[in-house]
């Protein structure tokens, strides 16, 4: 084998990635590994954001400190994105992927950890360790090869995580009691370890679209408008993923009636994309961003004037589809102008920040 030099490496001229002659071939069955890992990944972030804030209220010293837990797991994902983007390139996805997975492994551990003992800060530094997990494995729908369609499949194999995630989190409250939040955080570890499982076999010849970005880059001001509009509608997202729940119980609906409405919202972010892939059909990047900003707006202000369970899961399943358009739309173009792997990163970082704004201001207003 002839090794390759990489540049700012000491000591060592060899490959982290070396072709490995058992490897699967690349193309559908290097796509179907991006895509499972990102399925898991998806669970285990479904499940975390179940537990989180269950833990964080009997355990954070004070009540503005309950949800920190959750905002940490936000700001982790943030800080995962120049990592994740820049070191698929050094070490390659096999490494990479693998790397952020043991960190959440090692995250959900800590944080049921620190739910058995009553130890908060035990929880935060797992929800923070869970969330850098999750800024990786959010670079999945970039790292699939395919152009557009592969990225699109890979976002739809997330709706498989909101048909798992309820089952599971009912398991753990069946069978751990008061103690349910750390057994979802147990769920999620185990997610992150197929995940883990799931990076080994990945065909290092499975090249990123990244990586081939075309010579003249886009212009400055459509992809700083694309990446704007984008973390706008992970706002929007969170806003009423955060919010709606509370609103539910406001109007004596109840936690189940909560958890049933986000499920489907969690079904109407990720199934659309995946039903693109699949059928090959064509979406315009910047009209389904449009068209996705708008069906969130209009989801905002309905969700102030539902009184009933039907009228909350409707504007949830709203709210979850215009955050698939929005994100494919985005998603789609970043794949057609190739751009480079900092802005892939600086993209994927102002997605997280909107997505914590929301959260903060869902909470402000509840």
């Amino acid at each position: 084998m002839v090794s390759r030099g990489r540049a700012g490496l000491l000591g060592c001229s060899c490959d982290f990635d070396p072709p490995d002659e058992d490897a699967p071939p690349a193309g559908e069955a290097g796509l179907g590994f991006v895509a499972a890992g990102f399925a898991f990944a998806v669970l285990s972030q479904a499940l975390a954001f179940a537990a989180l804030p269950l833990a964080g209220a009997p355990l954070a010293p004070s009540r503005a400190a309950a949800t920190l837990p959750v905002a940490l797991l936000l700001a982790g994902a943030a800080v995962a994105t120049f990592p994740a983007s820049f070191l698929t390139g050094l070490f390659g996805r096999r490494s990479s992927f693998a790397l952020g997975a043991s960190l959440g492994v090692a995250g959900a551990a800590i944080g049921a950890w620190g739910v058995l003992a009553g130890v908060f800060a035990g929880l935060c530094l797992g929800a923070f360790w869970l969330g850098v997990a999750q800024g990786f494995g959010l670079f999945y729908r970039h790292a699939a090869g395919g152009g557009g369609r592969g990225a699109m499949i890979v976002l739809g194999a997330g709706s498989l995580a909101a048909l798992a995630a309820p089952s599971i989190a009912g398991f753990a409250r069946e069978t751990m009691g008061p103690l349910a939040a750390a057994g979802a955080l147990i769920g999620a570890g185990l997610a992150q370890l197929v995940v883990l499982a799931l990076a080994a076999p990945l065909p290092s010849g499975f090249e990123d679209d990244a990586a081939a970005a075309q010579p003249a880059p886009p212009d400055a001001r459509l992809y700083a408008l694309v990446t704007g509009a984008a973390a706008l509608a992970w706002f929007g997202m969170m806003a009423l993923m955060a919010g709606a729940p509370l609103a539910m119980v406001d109007c004596g609906l109840g936690l189940s009636a909560a958890s049933g409405a986000v499920a489907w919202h969690l079904v109407a972010m990720y199934a659309p994309a995946g039903l693109v892939g699949a059928l090959r059909l064509r979406a315009p990047p910047l009209k389904a961003l449009g068209a996705g900003l708008c069906l969130l707006a209009f989801a905002g202000l309905l969700l102030r004037v539902q009184m009933s369970a039907q009228g909350f899961d409707l504007v949830l399943i709203g709210g979850g589809l215009g955050w698939s358009l929005a994100t494919l739309g985005a998603t789609l173009w970043l794949k057609r102008e190739g751009v480079s792997r900092l802005r892939l990163a600086l993209h994927d970082f102002a997605l997280f920040c909107g997505a914590t704004l929301g959260a903060l201001a869902a909470a402000a207003f509840a």
